[in-house]
């Protein structure tokens, strides 16, 4: 099966892919196996920390699905830069999904560029502190770039040079395909996006040249400013220089990127930014709430990679496209969207799947314990108390908390993203810890959606037998080559059927 190569390029990068990975998870098709290369030179990023652990909670689980099986959750191969092996050595490239920066270990920008060897050198001095003011020179790239893509052009062009990318050259094919998100208004996504296109396009990289890659199908995402900043005079990082910001590199981006026919499909995406963030600077305390945004770039991602239509010849995008992304209506009094403020196209490709990770989510929590005895889990291979303390259930598990914390986040960002009625459940100092549901029938819990029919009074309260009874329907017809197995392939049928015939 081909590749789609994801550079994800600083916090919001890590972010889309966090959105990825939930859509991938819901058993949304794709024909490419996805692998991740996240680039953010902040060291203790928070939101690269929390995507790696749910890509590794997610492998952790797509490692049981049957292949065979025409529909599963989980199914969608994700992949690591640990597991793309290289064919002239037969060996591992890494065991991260970060692409390391030679060279880049903290410190001030004046030590990474080693202007200490130039001070008294005259010109070459000068040109330097032209270019780069004293507050350039003397920021701490502990935490990233901090707003200033003149400063991440230069450090990210050490990219190339790293392990890790060569041989993701070395190991590239014709057949495979290339997506890049990056912010525009920050530092390290205005400067990576392009920097990261001008290398694949001239694909050469320590003296070899790599056809393939110089003529691979290119697809990107430009996220316009989307979040406000608190009035921090003292950070580094202002909101209000965003859309300068953005407007500088789309200028840029017209001339070197679109005019030249650098990429195969462009899509553009921003918000109102009526959210404020609180302003810090990179490391383990920035913790934003996922945000409708992000989820659509990820929906791009998918997209891009079910349009075959798209061609490359001599190093330049054959046809290019330019997409932005919107929704059908939204109240502008309460801007709060559900699935049915979404296109026709964007429901059809996310409702339903999306809808039974939720379902699945709520069965496993609530009523997975009380039918052990129901025969879809009681037959072999069994679905037991052993089975439940498995390191195939406990990442399930973990993966499904993360999931609900996602979509209780984008319930309580601006704009709200609520397709289920839901209470957004939250700790001490505010960091969202899940959700809960008041509702006894969870065929109720879609906004906008409702019931087919209210069905009999004696089973209002009881919607998880309609899934079980589903479960041990299936059940009886199937064999199952493992337990891991069964539950993704139960679980996927009968939710489905459930929805069917309660909702959609």
């Amino acid at each position: 099966m081909p590749k789609l190569y994801v550079f994800a390029i600083g916090g919001t990068g890590s972010r889309v892919v966090k959105s990825l990975t939930m859509l991938l998870a819901s058993g949304i098709k794709t024909n490419y196996e996805i692998v991740p290369i996240i680039l953010d030179p902040d060291a203790a990023a928070a939101d690269v920390e929390k995507t790696t652990r749910i890509l590794n909670n997610y492998k952790a689980v797509n490692k049981y699905v049957n292949l065979s099986a025409e529909n599963s959750l989980f199914k969608n191969k994700i992949e690591s830069l640990g597991d793309v092996v290289n064919p002239k050595t037969n060996e591992n490239i890494s065991n991260e999904f970060r692409l390391n920066i030679n060279d880049l270990h903290g410190g001030s920008f004046r030590s990474f560029i080693d202007f200490n060897l130039l001070e008294g050198k005259g010109e070459n001095e000068a040109l330097i502190e032209l270019l780069f003011s004293d507050q350039n020179l003397n920021l701490d790239l502990e935490v990233g770039f901090q707003g200033n893509p003149n400063i991440g052009s230069v450090v990210l062009n050490k990219f190339v040079d790293s392990p890790e990318f060569i041989q993701f050259a070395q190991n590239f094919t014709d057949q495979d395909r290339i997506f890049i998100i990056s912010s525009i208004f920050g530092g390290t996504g205005a400067a990576g996006f392009p920097l990261i296109l001008k290398n694949i396009r001239e694909g050469k990289f320590q003296g070899q040249h790599y056809e393939h890659l110089r003529n691979a199908v290119v697809g990107a995402i430009t996220v316009l400013p989307y979040f406000k900043l608190d009035g921090d005079v003292e950070s580094a990082i202002q909101s209000s220089t965003f859309i300068s910001k953005t407007k500088a590199a789309l200028s840029y981006y017209h001339t070197n990127i679109s005019s030249s026919h650098a990429v195969n499909a462009l899509y553009y995406i921003g918000d109102t930014a009526s959210n404020n963030y609180k302003n810090i600077v990179g490391g383990s305390e920035q913790k934003n709430d996922a945000h409708f945004i992000e989820l659509a770039a990820a929906m791009a991602v998918l997209d891009f990679v079910a349009d075959e239509s798209l061609r490359s010849m001599s190093g330049r995008a054959l046809t290019p496209k330019y997409k932005e992304f919107g929704i059908d209506s939204i109240d502008a009094s309460n801007p709060v969207i559900t699935f049915p403020n979404l296109a026709l196209a964007t429901q059809n490709l996310i409702k339903e799947n999306l809808s039974q990770l939720f379902f699945t989510t709520l069965y496993l929590d609530n009523e997975l314990a009380l039918q052990m005895k129901a025969p879809f889990a009681a037959n072999q291979p069994a679905i037991d108390k052993n089975f439940l303390t498995s390191h195939f259930y406990q990442s399930l598990q973990n993966f499904q908390r993360e999931f609900k914390i996602w979509l209780a986040e984008l319930k309580r960002n601006k704009i709200s993203f609520s397709p289920y009625e839901i209470s957004v459940e939250a700790d001490m100092n505010g960091n969202v810890t899940g959700f809960s549901t008041s509702k006894r029938d969870i065929f109720t819990l879609l906004h906008g959606v409702p019931k087919k029919s209210a069905g009999l009074n004696f089973l209002k309260n009881k919607s998880y037998d309609v899934i079980t009874g589903n479960l041990n329907t299936i059940e009886k017809s199937r064999t199952f080559i493992s337990a891991e197995s069964k539950m993704l392939e139960l679980f996927t049928e009968a939710t489905k059927q459930s929805i069917n015939k309660e909702l959609f």
